[in-house]
């Protein structure tokens, strides 16, 4: 791809994969310097620590089963063409357990997408839903506009950190969250269902308070 800035020709990189999958807030706040345009936003408490974990668990478990996925911190340069993004975040809020989890998406044909992200990961999660792009932050994300997801791109806020009850769910079940991840991801592209999956035997039929970590 080249971008024509003036009279100086820019190269972009394109990227392609089945998967983009992105730790929110993973790499700051060093990145910042690096992407002024970028918001440098640190995230919730401990937020930093629980993407990465979330978001290696799912490429694992996408990269066993054959899918290739572009793995990214939370700052990137480039440009994507996929078939399904994810950016991973948990919230925060001011006022403790006012919110909860939630999803994200800048086109409108991602809805229905959106509604088969929150009854796989509602099988588990406890605490319920927010409305769908329920903040800016949510609908306007700033790495949309690198990516071209063919079946969808999505922030995916798993949970409220700043909720004693919601954090102490979270802490505990961080890889099944990769795992729930990475299953919704593979049916998104039509490479589902995978082996370990949301209705593994890992798992089983399990339902909120029955999951493993």
């Amino acid at each position: 791809m080249i971008a024509v800035i003036g009279t100086t020709v820019l190269a972009v990189q394109l990227y392609r994969a089945e998967v983009l999958l992105s730790a929110g807030h993973e790499g700051r706040p060093a990145s910042c310097r690096r992407f002024p345009k970028h918001p440098c936003n640190l995230g919730a408490a401990g937020e930093r620590a629980w993407t990465p974990i979330v978001v290696d668990e799912a490429v694992r478990v996408l990269r066993a089963n054959g899918i290739s996925v572009i793995r990214r911190p939370a700052d990137f340069a480039g440009r994507y063409a996929v078939g399904a993004a994810a950016f991973i975040h948990f919230d925060g809020a001011d006022k403790p357990c006012t919110s909860a989890a939630s999803v994200g998406y800048s086109q409108a044909s991602d809805a229905a997408a959106a509604a088969r992200w929150r009854a796989l990961y509602g099988r588990y999660w406890p605490f319920g839903f927010m409305p769908d792009n329920f903040t800016p932050g949510l609908r306007h994300y700033y790495a949309y506009r690198q990516v071209h997801a063919a079946e969808g791109s999505f922030v995916i806020e798993f949970g409220e950190l700043t909720c004693p009850a919601q954090h102490a769910w979270l802490a505990a079940h961080l890889r099944l969250e990769g795992d729930v991840l990475a299953a919704f991801l593979a049916e998104l592209i039509g490479k589902g269902p995978l082996r370990l999956s949301a209705n593994s035997p890992r798992y089983g039929l399990h339902s909120r308070s029955g999951a493993r970590p």
